[in-house]
């Protein structure tokens, strides 16, 4: 149900042109368990911005409450991932965790398919502040923009998607927009 009525918001948008803030989309799951939504993609270069945050996390002995945006190749079956993707991860952990004196943590990864995720240096944190992103996709490349840092990398097969992915916890997405254009 959430995956229908997020497409149906985000083809709203793109007929509509919207230019201004983006859609809000708080993915909040139970521990162990996730959400995925696929979202179409503009045929052509694209950009995909907002901003994500982490509200709440939950404990499971096997999963981290996360959450990924990512452009991907193609449609991945329900519960799988694409065949090639590029984006970002967060990731929470309760401050103890990691011995810290904070109640909640987060860090942010490069999440890249076929490659080493790389964790973004100075990323980790606390939790709380909404943190802004930016990923586009040139036709070649995917470039993401998180945390202050940048990186780029090809991505093979047609035609993109978008996919938010969240699992453990509730990660509010805010001003989500996909546009036309780079």
């Amino acid at each position: 149900m959430k995956r229908l009525l997020f497409c149906a918001v985000t083809a709203a948008a793109f007929s509509t042109g919207a230019a201004a803030a983006g859609i809000t989309y708080d993915c909040d799951t139970t521990p162990g368990h996730f959400s995925d939504l696929v979202l179409p993609a503009p045929s052509g270069p694209f950009t995909v911005s907002g901003n994500v945050q982490v509200n709440q996390i939950g404990k499971d002995s096997k999963w981290a409450p996360t959450a990924r945006l990512r452009i991907g190749s193609a449609e991945p079956a329900p519960g799988g991932a694409p065949d090639d993707y590029a984006g970002f991860e967060i990731t929470a952990l309760p401050g103890n965790a990691l011995s810290m004196k904070l109640d909640t943590v987060q860090a942010f990864s490069f999440d890249v398919k076929g490659r080493d995720s790389e964790t973004i240096p100075n990323s980790l944190g606390a939790t709380g502040a909404a943190q802004p992103f930016r990923i586009s996709y040139d036709g070649q490349q995917v470039t993401t923009t998180v945390a202050g840092q940048t990186r780029s990398y090809p991505l093979k097969g047609r035609p993109p998607v978008v996919e938010v992915v969240c699992s453990t916890g509730e990660f509010l997405f805010t001003d989500l927009l996909i546009s036309s254009g780079s």
